[in-house]
């Protein structure tokens, strides 16, 4: 049953209520047990597919928009909301999803169509374009009651764009250039309709709560220039360009005032109070100073710990690199908890699928012999990432699946993902990778918008809007038939168990293994050509292999340990990517015999184009 929480928000930080609303959900043992699945609230579902036709993967001309219509929609709220992602539970349920990963939904400026959410007005209420306070807590009350964690997407670092610069000529302005002092000049609030007021008049302008209506909160320091540091510069120094800044026109918030760090940190702790979420999602690290933001994760994980919850994850996104990410991870529990692996690591992973990238170069990156590589190899401090809203760190903004134009490039996607189930770390599946999504730039029509934000083409409309994926309109795509849906539910089936196979796959020892073919010696396989490695906790071993070369076939012989598999024993294949959809669904009893020789145990292992196979 849902708990019934207020409906209105407060508007002062001095009237919330810290208390939590019912009961107090505890937290998993170990975020490494989990697989997450990171949706944008706005572009998933309004629970109302059941009126749209499913898309037709044999047919897509069908549901083809108008190019111009289509470009548009993209820039504008869609009309995803709270209880749409509450309808899709058993969705993802059986996808295999344990912890959902939620777009920013706190309320945004009505004039503006900031559907991302990342822009917030209020920062003490739902936007009712996804929804009511309520609606979160259903949601959340839901989710729990299947066994699943919520995390919430939450930004201390900036707010939306709710005032205007004063220009040189007097001006309102909504940017200007950085400069580091004096702070530029206030020149007004903005008004519910984006006009500049002196006089906040309701709660549609300015920003809310009252507490953040001081304009000495702020750095009025002008837009971002520089977004990383100089070679010269302390990558850590809190008066750092990229930490002083605006993003873009979202106004920075000084918080190296003890007011203002101290007035987010009651913000984001209410909303623990008033949901029960499981954990955030942190935007923007590394424009925070270090020192703020060890403050403001030491105060919410004390306030967690507090109320019962003891392990609330606190994930954080850092740009800039492994070196700027390990900065702000803390073994010791004093920043982040965990990193999302952006950039290197994801461009590592999806080139090694594609048959592109040297399978050691992906996998050296759990060695610990670079700068995060003893995090990685520990599993515990990084999420993997395939696909996201974002794709900073890429050559571009693309999906996985963009321009894949293989016969099995269904298979291919859910692969990728694979490989992120059975390799060390906690996997994160971004929306529609699952129906393989194909969102890049290069849709972008010039002849109709010269200039354009490309981020919208990652950002498909799953249940039917104006802006669904692969140009469509009107359709939605929950397909659970549907190829890579089938088989990254397998792969998850297998990650979820309760044993020991399930364990080694989420906690074991990662080894990269050698491989025999064409009677070569056994080395380590490169671009193009079967790549195996297995994961082994105490007496069990699961292995995994993976035809990277997305139009031949793939064999070799497959070195697996050979204390845990002696004379005459063999290895049941648990999951393969060209078994039928029956069999995905309920895996027939196949094995392979191990051999032995000159001390080493293989099996033969042979796999059709981007194939997969999972053995014990």
């Amino acid at each position: 049953m849902s708990v019934t929480i207020e409906k209105s928000a407060p508007t002062r930080l001095s009237d919330v209520d810290l208390k939590p609303r019912g009961r107090v959900h505890p937290s998993p043992s170990t975020w490494r047990d989990q697989i997450l699945y990171f949706l944008l609230p706005d572009r998933f579902s309004d629970g109302r597919e059941d009126g749209r036709l499913l898309f037709d993967r044999s047919d897509p001309e069908r549901y083809r928009a108008d190019k111009r219509r289509w470009m548009e929609g993209g820039k504008v709220f869609q009309g995803g909301n709270l209880r749409g992602v509450q309808s899709k539970l058993d969705y993802l349920k059986d996808l295999g999803v344990t912890a959902l990963w939620i777009g920013p939904i706190w309320r945004q400026r009505p004039d503006l169509e900031t559907y991302h959410g990342y822009g917030i007005q209020n920062f003490l209420d739902i936007d009712p374009r996804f929804g009511s306070r309520q609606d979160l807590r259903d949601l959340v009350d839901a989710a729990h009651e299947m066994d699943m964690y919520v995390l919430l997407d939450v930004i201390y670092n900036h707010s939306g764009n709710n005032w205007f610069y004063r220009d040189a000529a007097g001006d309102a302005a909504e940017t200007m250039p950085y400069r580091f002092q004096p702070p530029h000049s206030f020149a007004g609030w903005r008004s519910g309709k984006g006009q500049r007021i002196d006089r906040i008049a309701d709660i549609d302008c300015g920003v809310l709560p009252e507490e953040f209506q001081d304009q000495t909160w702020y750095t009025r320091a002008g837009q971002i220039g520089r977004w990383d540091p100089e070679p010269w510069e302390d990558p850590l120094h809190p008066d750092a360009e990229f930490r002083r800044g605006d993003f873009f026109d979202l106004k920075d918030i000084d918080l190296s005032r003890n007011d203002t760090l101290t007035a987010l940190i009651r913000v984001y702790q209410y909303w623990i109070s008033l949901c029960d979420c499981d954990g955030f999602r942190i935007d923007t690290v590394k424009h925070t100073a270090w020192k703020g933001s060890r403050n403001f994760c030491g105060a919410i994980r004390e306030y967690a710990e507090s109320i019962g919850k003891e392990n609330f994850l606190l994930l954080g996104e850092v740009t800039g690199g492994a070196q700027m990410t390990r900065a702000y991870l803390e073994i010791f529990g004093r920043n982040i908890d965990a990193a999302l692996d952006i950039g290197e690591p994801t461009i590592r992973l999806a080139e090694m699928v594609k048959g592109l990238g040297d399978p050691d170069a992906f996998f050296s990156q759990f060695g610990g012999h670079d700068s995060l590589g003893s995090h990685r190899e520990a599993g515990r401090y990084h999420v993997s990432i395939l696909d996201d809203h974002d794709m900073v760190g890429r050559p571009g903004k693309h999906r996985f699946s963009a321009h894949a134009d293989i016969p099995n490039r269904y298979q291919q996607v859910a692969h990728a993902v694979g490989v992120q189930l059975s390799t060390l770390g906690t996997p994160c599946i971004y929306y529609g990778t699952e129906q393989a999504f194909d969102g890049t730039e290069d849709r972008h029509d010039r002849t109709i918008e010269p200039r354009g934000f490309e981020d919208r083409y990652i950002r498909e409309c799953m249940f039917g809007g104006t802006f669904g994926a692969f140009e469509t309109e009107g359709c939605h795509f929950f397909d659970q038939n549907h190829p890579t849906y089938l088989r990254i539910a397998a792969i998850a089936r297998i990650r979820n168990r309760d044993d020991q196979i399930g364990m080694a796959l989420r906690r074991g020892r990662q080894y990269l293994r050698e491989t025999s073919f064409l009677d070569r010696p056994f080395s380590i396989p490169g671009c193009g050509e079967l790549v195996a490695w297995s994961r082994t906790l105490f007496e069990q071993e699961v292995l995994i292999a993976l035809n990277t070369h997305g139009t031949e076939d793939r064999g070799a012989d497959v070195t697996v340990h050979v204390g845990m598999h002696p004379g005459g024993s063999s290895m049941r294949f648990l999951y393969r990517g060209d078994w039928s959809d029956a069999k995905l669904r309920n895996p027939p009893d196949e094995v392979v015999p191990v051999t032995h020789l000159d001390g080493r145990a293989t099996v033969r292992i042979d796999l059709p184009p981007a194939g997969m196979a999972i053995l014990a």
